[in-house]
């Protein structure tokens, strides 16, 4: 048990130690050459994914739009169909009733 702990204890040693050497590596005035290229690297995946952000942003908003639109159309034709076998019904009630006999509409063979 006490070598897990150890060995925890090392690996954590050697992720501070890591962290530790790239700070003194930015701070030794060798590598101080790479900061503005790093600085200007970051700077444009940040515009870049701003940029792809807007983007993402914009072709969600194009594809709810038509989406809306999609189920607006699709609400209209329902209610044009429900209207139109509305007025079906009513037309064969009607020649139905004209002919003395009972309409059937809306009820299978089965049913008395």
């Amino acid at each position: 048990m006490i070598r897990t702990v150890n060995i925890t204890l090392k690996k954590e040693e050697s992720k501070t130690l890591d962290a530790q050497e790239e700070f003194v590596a930015i701070q030794d005035s060798s590598n101080t050459e790479e900061i503005p290229d790093s600085f200007q690297s970051l700077e444009m995946q940040e515009k870049n994914l701003s940029e792809q952000k807007e983007h993402l942003k914009a072709l969600l908003n194009q594809l709810e739009n038509k989406a809306k639109e999609e189920i607006e159309k699709r609400k209209r034709k329902v209610d044009r169909l429900n209207s139109d076998v509305s007025n079906l019904k009513q037309r064969c009630e009607k020649i139905a009733k004209w002919l003395n006999l009972e309409p059937t509409l809306g009820r299978s063979e089965a049913d008395p």
